[in-house]
């Protein structure tokens, strides 16, 4: 009688780590969303590759497992860049704001400033392509992050 009551609670045991041991490998390939992000792109005059990064930027959030918002700011481009981020804002989701005026001096960055109010999660990405020098195309600088994913 013992013998069948031990070898009972060793059956019970077993299915028991049996169990635990599949949830733990379904939990290593099921992966949960993680908390959804803003991404913040400032630009100024970068007419020549913003067709290249919008497409990028929103071919990159379907294929991610994170929910992205994707605000833009306009910082008073010179160039064509303003209609085209308004021809391509028909085409991808993402939020468009342009500000009137150029660069400006002072401590205050009021591109920066805008485009935080809009972002509507915690966490934001910042994406600054007014510090990139103009001859250097944006193409050649996030070749290596939209390979790499979000991880």
């Amino acid at each position: 009688m013992w013998s069948v009551i031990g070898s009972t609670i060793i059956l019970l045991l077993a299915c028991y780590g049996v169990y635990y041991l599949v949830q733990d490998l379904l939990r290593f390939f099921r992966s949960e969303p993680g908390p959804p992000v803003s991404m913040l792109v400032v630009i100024r005059d970068r007419a020549l590759d913003l067709e290249y990064l919008i497409r990028r930027m929103e071919d990159w959030r379907k294929r991610q497992w994170v929910e992205l918002e994707i605000v833009v700011v306009d910082d008073g481009s010179t160039d064509d860049t303003g209609k085209i981020l308004r021809y391509l804002q028909q085409k991808y989701s993402y939020r468009l704001l342009t500000l009137a005026k150029g660069p400006r001096d002072g401590e205050h960055d009021e591109a920066l400033q805008t485009g935080l109010l809009h972002c509507h999660n915690a966490l934001v990405w910042l994406v600054d392509l007014r510090m990139l020098p103009q001859g250097l195309l944006a193409e050649k600088v996030f070749r290596v992050f939209f390979c790499q994913g979000w991880r």
